[in-house]
């Protein structure tokens, strides 16, 4: 017998709640499938699933989709680019009925030298930004390019973020080492009271989904 989902507003509820969430990659060929669950305080390890979030494969316009279980076909929210050459690196993020949660918004020029995003709300005022923690870390990953062969894996360093807020830090993104597939654990402040969660949430996926696009 199949499993009962769980209620939507049950799991938003839960998430609103939650300081601490847990972004965990799942190996799937061609597109990248996650998992996000609320860690026991303190620990890396995954807690129980409370979202499960598939990208649309050979997809043109990006296509990312939130459920509450892998077995149902309807999403919770979902990211979406917002045309079909998206080179501004402007994604949306919409409700499960089409309607406009905000905006993920990557900063290309300043992302030259390390790598700088807006998070804006559906009416486009920014809520937050976030930026790579290390300048050294990104000048190292992006000088790899150049680098013979053997060093090339310098590019894959793990990039950690901070998330700003009115100029003051409220959070923190940062990849768990050690572990065969990507796992990410978000740490949110108080400051971050009033940002819809789905739209943070979005957010950390998208820092691993979209980074490159």
């Amino acid at each position: 017998m199949a499993a009962v989902a769980p209620e939507p507003q049950a799991v938003l509820s839960e998430l609103e709640s939650a300081d601490r969430l847990l972004v965990q990659q799942v190996f799937k060929p061609i597109a990248n499938e996650y998992r996000i669950s609320v860690p026991s305080p303190g620990s890396t390890e995954e807690g129980r699933p409370l979202l499960f979030v598939k990208q649309k494969k050979m997809k043109i316009k990006e296509d990312i989709r939130f459920r509450v279980s892998p077995d149902v076909e309807e999403h919770l929210f979902m990211i979406k680019s917002k045309t079909v050459f998206e080179f501004r690196g402007r994604h949306e993020v919409l409700d499960g009925d089409g309607q406009a949660i905000g905006l993920l918004e990557k900063n290309f020029g300043r992302s030259l030298l390390r790598s700088h995003w807006h998070v804006r709300d559906a009416a486009g005022t920014e809520v937050l930004e976030a930026h790579e923690a290390s300048w050294v870390i990104a000048l190292v990953r992006r000088l790899a390019n150049f680098l013979p062969d053997w060093l090339s894996l310098l590019e894959w360093l793990p990039f950690n973020f901070v998330l700003l807020r009115d100029g003051n830090q409220v959070g923190s993104y940062r990849r768990v080492l050690g572990k065969l597939r990507d796992r990410y654990v978000l740490e949110l402040d108080p400051g971050v009271a009033g940002v819809d969660r789905r739209l943070l949430v979005a957010f950390t996926v998208g820092l691993d989904a979209l980074q490159d696009r």
